[in-house]
């Protein structure tokens, strides 16, 4: 530790981890809900979406969030105006 340093405080180093942490946190929360929310995949689709969410905790929020979600949304426009 640095002399003179508070060691309740976290530096900066710490404190940019603590934040990267929380937004992929969130990033994969955002996107569970979502999956959970939808209704155009089956049980099985919906499935192997949850395993590439969680077993690529960055790449795999950010493909349902720009490409599986997108897909459902398309269908439920042409949904309603069909």
């Amino acid at each position: 530790m640095v002399a003179g340093a508070n060691p309740i405080l976290p530096t900066s180093w710490e404190l940019t981890a603590l934040l990267l942490g929380g937004a992929l946190i969130a990033l994969v929360g955002v996107a569970v809900i979502s999956l959970s929310r939808d209704r155009y995949y089956t049980p099985v689709q919906r499935l192997l979406w949850l395993l590439v969410i969680l077993a690529a905790p960055v790449l795999g929020p950010i493909l349902w969030l720009a490409v599986g979600r997108r897909h459902t949304l398309e269908q439920e426009v042409r949904g309603h105006d069909g």
